[in-house]
């Protein structure tokens, strides 16, 4: 898992195909309502993003993800976030992969990271990820969770 401020993300642009261009596009939506949308200038199903808003929720409420098909980058906006992650391979899977959710799901554990207004993560196929987290107590999040085709 990479975290990092959002001034810096331009350092992480030859981490996959298309990062660059998906990145624009995705701080292209900061002031677009809650939604999923499409990036029309890179092949379907390449890139996407949605923009999410919501409130914390505590730990004992979440469970560990981790992705294969996609990698996230995690762009928070305004508020912020507790993300617990972990290599998948210290985890107990509780859900297998499923194709159509592009998701596993595996009992809860992994270290804190605290994300806040101006930073962003990026998950990888191995990181086991629970977001949205509380911070120091119920809070509110504004965030873009951009999702780039892994090779």
């Amino acid at each position: 898992m990479i975290i990092d401020r959002t001034d810096r993300i331009e350092n992480y642009n030859g981490l996959v195909e298309n990062f660059r261009e998906a990145v624009e596009f995705a701080l292209s939506l900061s002031d677009k309502p809650a939604g999923r949308y499409e990036c029309g200038s890179l092949p379907a199903g390449e890139v996407f993003a949605m923009v999410q808003e919501g409130e914390t929720k505590p730990r004992e409420d979440g469970r560990i993800e981790a992705h294969r098909k996609y990698i996230d980058v995690q762009i928070m906006l305004d508020g912020g976030e507790t993300v617990y992650y972990a290599d998948i391979k210290d985890l107990k899977e509780i859900e297998p992969y499923s194709e159509e959710k592009d998701a596993a799901f595996y009992a809860a554990g992994g270290q804190p990271a605290r994300i806040e207004k101006g930073m962003f993560y990026v998950v990888l196929p191995h990181d086991g990820h629970m977001p949205c987290r509380e911070l120091d107590g119920p809070g509110t999040y504004r965030k873009i969770v951009l999702k780039i085709k892994w090779n």
